[in-house]
C-alpha cells in the first residue's frame, strides 16, 4: 500500500492503492509513518510524496473498523503522521494529482512544497461523512486564515487547484504531465545550495513555528471522541 525508495539523497513515498483511490487505512497510515521516519533516518535531502492512480488520496478510510483499536488511538495516528512529516529536516515535496481530500490536503499543508496538477482538487470533506474534523480546525489556522478554515470544514467543499494555490494549500500549480519534471527541477535547483544551510532553515522554521502544541491537538481528539461516543448530539 506504501512504497518507499531512497537513492542519491532523494527519498520517495508513494501511495499505491489506486483501486481505492488511495483511501488510507490504519495499516497504510502505519506504513506511511514508518516511511517518513525512514526518510529522516536515511538523512535524505529531499522527500517526494506522490501516488499511483488518478487520485492522490481520498484521505482516511471512513468505513474501516479495526477490531480492538480504540478510536482515540486511530485519531492519534494523524498527529503522529503530521509530526513525522514536519520533523523531516530536508525538503519535502508533495506531488498531487486528482483528488487530495481530508488527510490528503493535510499532507499538502505539512509538506515543505506542494506541487499540484492543474486538474487536482483539494478539500476537508469530513463533514460530508458525518464527522467534525477538530484536528484540522486545531492545526489548519497555522497555515491558512482562520475564516477560510471555518468555511472549508463547515462546507466540506472541494477546491480547484488554482484556488488551493491562492489560499496557500498548494505552492505551485503545473500541468498534470509536468509534476515530476517540476520536482526534478526543484531538486536540482535546491540541491546546489549548501545542505547544512537548508537543514538549518528547516529546523529553525519548525522550532519557531506557532504550530499548535500537543495539549491543543490532544484536546481536539478527546472532544471529537467524546462527541462520537455520545452519539453526535
Amino acid at each position: 500500500m506504501i512504497r518507499y525508495h531512497h537513492a542519491d539523497h532523494v527519498a520517495r513515498i508513494t501511495f499505491d492503492s489506486p483501486a481505492t483511490s488511495n483511501a488510507i487505512t490504519y495499516a497504510m497510515m502505519q506504513q506511511y509513518i514508518d516511511a517518513l521516519e525512514a526518510a529522516q533516518n536515511d538523512r535524505a535531502r529531499f522527500l517526494i510524496i506522490d501516488a499511483n492512480g488518478p487520485d492522490f488520496t481520498l484521505g482516511r478510510d471512513q468505513k474501516e473498523k479495526v477490531p480492538g483499536l480504540a478510536r482515540e488511538d486511530s485519531l492519534r495516528l494523524i498527529l503522529r503522521a503530521n509530526a513525522a512529516l514536519r520533523a523531516f529536516d530536508g525538503v519535502s515535496i508533495a506531488l498531487i494529482q486528482g483528488r487530495a481530500l481530508g488527510f490528503g490536503s493535510g499532507i499538502a499543508l505539512h509538506s515543505t512544497l506542494s506541487i499540484a496538477a492543474d486538474t487536482a482538487s483539494f478539500g476537508f470533506d469530513e463533514i460530508n461523512h458525518g464527522l467534525a474534523p477538530l484536528v484540522i480546525v486545531a492545526y489548519a489556522p497555522y497555515f491558512l486564515p482562520p475564516r477560510v478554515v471555518q468555511e472549508l470544514v463547515i462546507t466540506g467543499r472541494k477546491l480547484p487547484a488554482a484556488e488551493a494555490r491562492e489560499i496557500g494549500i498548494a505552492s505551485r500549480v503545473v500541468p498534470a504531465d509536468a509534476l515530476q519534471a517540476t520536482a526534478d527541477e526543484l531538486i536540482a535547483d535546491i540541491g546546489e545550495r549548501l545542505p547544512s544551510a537548508v537543514r538549518l532553515l528547516r529546523r529553525y522554521h519548525e522550532a519557531q513555528a506557532q504550530y499548535p502544541g500537543e495539549a491543543v491537538l490532544e484536546d481536539a481528539i478527546q472532544q471529537l471522541d467524546q462527541w462520537i461516543t455520545q452519539g453526535k448530539p
